[in-house]
């Protein structure tokens, strides 16, 4: 498939509307994986290495618990949207994502490391959803008791890294004197 348009929120959680809104002005989902991911890979790229475990708040996730965070989050939406595509009726269960945080190895890992994996797996999931028809990326799956379908989940996808790109520009690197 060459161009996979606009998600359809009446099959989509509450949350994703939020998500969807970041993404708008963009039409085609291949396009906005692809933009989102050249974005995001020279944003990592250019983070200031002194800030990478730094947490604005008690409580809160270093940046690069941050960046980790969605590369799970893709890899999570990635199987949602393949078992969708394939007609699975099997409902998923949510993840606790505070949970992943406190079990990950982000003190080991560094920026450079992250910023490969994220475009390893942005990778992935553009591989993904070009190889989806029409029909199966409006294959009505359910995730945490909501249905969605793999076109939205690719939409959710876009505009969950923007979110959190937004989140270090305005929290992480507040006294940095990088321009982002």
């Amino acid at each position: 498939m060459s161009f996979i348009g606009r998600p359809n929120p009446e099959f989509a959680p509450a949350y994703a509307k939020y998500y969807f809104d970041r993404t708008l002005g963009q039409d085609d989902l291949l396009l906005a994986l692809e933009n989102n991911l050249n974005e995001t890979e020279s944003f990592i790229a250019g983070l200031p290495e002194e800030k990478a475990d730094f947490q604005y708040a008690d409580e809160k996730w270093t940046l690069k618990g941050v960046i980790l965070h969605f590369i799970e989050t893709e890899r999570i939406f990635q199987y949602r949207a393949l078992r969708f595509s394939r007609k699975d009726k099997t409902a998923l269960d949510g993840f606790d994502e505070d949970w992943y945080a406190r079990h990950n190895n982000t003190d080991q890992r560094s920026l450079e490391d992250l910023r490969a994996e994220f475009m390893d797996v942005r990778k992935a999931s553009i591989s993904l959803f070009k190889g989806m028809t029409g029909a199966m990326l409006d294959s009505i799956g359910t995730a945490n008791n909501t249905p969605n379908t793999p076109r939205n989940v690719g939409w959710i996808m876009v505009g969950h890294v923007i979110h959190h790109c937004n989140i270090i520009k305005e929290r992480y690197l507040v006294d940095a004197d990088e321009n982002f």
